[in-house]
């Protein structure tokens, strides 16, 4: 082969090299990226199928119905990530209400874990729930994020955690992507004008607007978001940097009102 000959060929192989690497380098970050969301995936599927499930299970009556959402407030931010359902084991302790607390699940970011999503029970406290849109509401529901005799499951350690500033303080803070949302129909605020007297029972906003002189039936209806990180980061992307996935979920249940 003369030098030109043996040029040419080289220039070809290292061409040919090249194309390879491209392609390793994209089957790889399609291996990463299918892998990544799939972890993301089955763990969004999980955290919000046991939500699901719980809420069906919920009990509830009049200011008590049987779903709760509180929230986190950081200056000119609020933060509804905190869920709380009234699920008892059978019959409840008090069937009119209030609930006790080893009544409750509780969803919620863990405080001292902030990627982690955790459903919390507190067996063997009877402590009484107070009013549900009341602010010793929050703080007792804090408290128990914290206590040591809470159980604790972690439902997904994957959750996308974001830094927040305030516009009227320079600090900023992070908080897990984790939202949920509660309708309840008839509204609270239509209940309460009823028993006031300046709403009438056939007015109230009854689901499909079914109701008998006797009796209807409240729907409560929950809407979640939560965004995950992928499972496994992609190539030459760290962890944190990769794109959050959101993944959205929904439950309802009814109870009846007298």
């Amino acid at each position: 082969m003369t030098i030109v000959e043996l040029l040419f060929a080289l220039m070809i192989m290292a061409m040919i090299a090249v194309a390879l690497q491209a392609m390793v380098s994209s089957v790889e970050f399609a291996n990463d990226y299918s892998q990544g969301y799939g972890i993301a995936t089955q763990h969004a599927r999980a955290a919000l199928d046991r939500i699901q499930t719980t809420v069906h299970q919920a009990y509830g009556k009049s200011i008590y119905p049987g779903v709760w959402v509180t929230q986190d407030t950081d200056g000119q931010w609020t933060y509804p990530n905190t869920l709380i359902v009234w699920q008892p084991n059978g019959t409840p302790a008090n069937p009119s209400g209030p609930p006790l607390v080893q009544e409750l699940v509780i969803f919620c970011p863990d405080p001292n874990a902030p990627n982690d999503l955790v459903q919390l029970t507190v067996p063997g406290n009877t402590t009484a729930v107070p009013t549900t849109n009341s602010a010793s509401l929050t703080t007792l529901v804090n408290s128990l994020k914290t206590s040591s005799s809470a159980n604790k499951v972690v439902l997904t350690n994957l959750l996308n955690v974001v830094s927040v500033a305030d516009s009227g303080n320079s600090a900023s803070t992070t908080r897990p992507a984790v939202w949920f949302i509660e309708t309840l129909s008839p509204s609270a605020t239509s209940w309460n004008s009823y028993l006031a007297g300046t709403t009438t029972w056939a007015n109230l906003t009854w689901p499909q607007g079914i109701c008998s002189a006797a009796e209807g039936r409240t729907q409560v209806w929950l809407r979640s978001e939560i965004q995950l990180m992928p499972g496994v980061a992609w190539s030459g992307q760290n962890s944190a940097s990769a794109t959050p996935i959101p993944f959205l979920g929904s439950a309802c249940f009814n109870y009846s009102l007298p």
